[in-house]
């Protein structure tokens, strides 16, 4: 998910959360969990990196942010950020 190409055709680039990706990923059928799983377990899959990153786990590398709202019952609450934690530090 996401992309760091603003070069290409008819395809802005999304600073921040990638809400228009998120929404045309629903739009294409997926769940708002299958888009998450997407951004997080299969985006660290596809760069051979699922040891470190992806899931919360023990031993895994994690930023976790909270947002407002239930993201499984509106994609759209992603964009609501209440608190992000960076390598354990709220910040």
């Amino acid at each position: 998910m996401g992309t760091d190409y603003a070069g290409a055709r008819r395809v802005d680039f999304d600073m921040g959360m990638p809400i228009d990706e998120i929404q045309w990923m629903q739009e294409a059928g997926l769940t708002p969990m299958q888009i998450i799983v997407a951004a997080t377990r299969n985006g660290a899959r596809s760069c051979g990196m699922e040891k470190d990153l992806g899931t919360i786990e023990a031993g895994k590398l994690a930023d976790i942010f909270v947002v407002e709202g239930d993201p499984l019952a509106d994609v759209q609450s992603l964009t609501r950020v209440r608190h992000v934690m960076r390598e354990g530090i709220l910040i």
